[in-house]
């Protein structure tokens, strides 16, 4: 996890975003000020807990709503079938 060096706004993501991935994976909340989208394009697979760390993000972020890029394959069926798209833009 990592924000975009030329692009404060954009939080990149990559691996599996799963409850290993997330365990003590936290940002303050200056680092989180201008993020407004998540780019997924290097990421295969959301698990719950990983829904729940991207939805917390949201959170954050509020009053803005936080933007998913690049989400395919099984991350964005496991996304979709838990109801993400109510709180996210996929």
């Amino acid at each position: 996890m990592a924000l975009d060096a030329e692009d404060p706004s954009r939080l990149v993501l990559r691996g599996d975003i799963d409850v290993y991935a997330v365990a003590g994976q936290r940002l303050a909340p200056e680092q989180l000020s201008e993020v407004r989208v998540v780019d997924l394009h290097d990421v295969e697979f959301v698990d719950s807990a990983g829904l729940g760390f991207l939805i917390g993000l949201s959170r954050q972020v509020r009053p803005y709503r936080l933007r998913l890029e690049g989400l395919h394959g099984t991350a964005r069926q496991m996304l979709v079938v838990m109801g993400a798209h109510h709180v996210l833009d996929l």
